[in-house]
């Protein structure tokens, strides 16, 4: 079950506003390293067809893309940086007993590329999934600094070092939430689209190094998460980066167009949805309307 935490002092503060009601897309954006730039093509696709984002909810790479473009960072830049970024832009090996390396280089692109630090700033409402490694509960972070619920949020197990947040260890939120279309619900999306690029590492035949088994070991297991997490979607896009491994970092051109290519295919029913959404909507106020003119009548009428 997904939680919202509340630690004082730190980046788990849970909101006390109520979910806020916003006319759009809620996106569900999932993990997979470098696979995760197809995320940008489906983004460039719905900005293309004037398709509003009402809410985005991130897990790994999907945080850092999903919170980029939240905080009103062009389109464009996020695009040109993720074709220039490498592993060493966002990494800096340093074994230690709990991983191979650090990923505190993430706020130095958070600095250059973002237009907003803290979640409280951003335009389009936005949650980021980390794992508490001791409970093994998803935690939604919807507050504070952008950076520590990132660093937390794409921390792999085994490859990086987990981030320490008040009193949790945190690890990567594709363990328990691979692609967070339940987050987004509880953010406040009336209409969520889930976008999985799948944890596969992208390479055929056995594992050849630790991060191989790690990753597959996560994939073996998120597949028995598929009817959860589809549960709280409305719609799912899968755009086909089966051939494109974890650390293609230079192939991020092939990423972005095989999420567009994706979101073409689907946005006819992407329109749909949001045209039904908006219907309902719209009979349900007219309902409403309707009887709280009744109510007035009869109160009226008895006195």
């Amino acid at each position: 079950m997904t939680r919202h935490d509340s630690v004082p002092g730190s980046a788990l503060n849970e909101s006390s506003a109520s979910p806020s009601a916003r006319a759009g897309l809620g996106l569900a954006l999932g993990g997979g390293f470098a696979r995760g730039f197809a995320h940008l093509g489906v983004l460039q696709v719905l900005e293309e067809n004037k398709i509003p984002i009402s809410h985005i909810a991130g897990t790994s790479v999907g945080s850092i893309l999903g919170a980029a473009y939240a905080s009103g960072a062009p389109l464009a830049r996020i695009i040109a940086t993720c074709r220039t970024l490498r592993f060493r832009d966002i990494a800096r090996w340093r074994v230690s007993r709990l991983g191979l390396a650090s990923n505190n280089r993430l706020g130095e692109l958070i600095e250059r590329v973002f237009e907003s630090r803290q979640f409280e700033d951003l335009r389009i409402p936005f949650a980021a999934v980390a794992t508490d490694l001791s409970s093994g509960e998803p935690v939604i972070f919807t507050q504070g600094n952008l950076v520590d619920a990132i660093r937390a949020s794409c921390a792999f197990p085994g490859l990086f070092e987990p981030v320490e947040i008040g009193t949790r260890c945190l690890a990567d939120g594709g363990l328990v939430a691979p692609v967070p279309t339940r987050a987004a619900r509880e953010l406040g999306a009336t209409s969520v689209l889930g976008i999985s690029v799948g944890m596969q590492d992208g390479y055929l035949g056995a594992p050849t190094n630790i991060f191989q088994v790690v990753s597959r070991a996560v994939s073996a297991a998120q597949k028995h998460q598929l009817e959860i997490w589809e549960r709280d979607a409305d719609f799912v896009l899968r755009p086909d980066v089966k051939s494109i491994a974890w650390d293609d970092f230079d192939r991020a051109d092939e990423a972005i167009e095989a999420g567009a290519n994706a979101a073409r295919r689907a946005l006819p029913r992407i329109q749909k949805l949001l045209g039904q959404k908006e219907e309902s909507a719209q009979n349900l106020e007219a309902r409403m309307e309707a009887e709280d003119k009744s109510y007035l009548w009869l109160a009226e009428a008895v006195r």
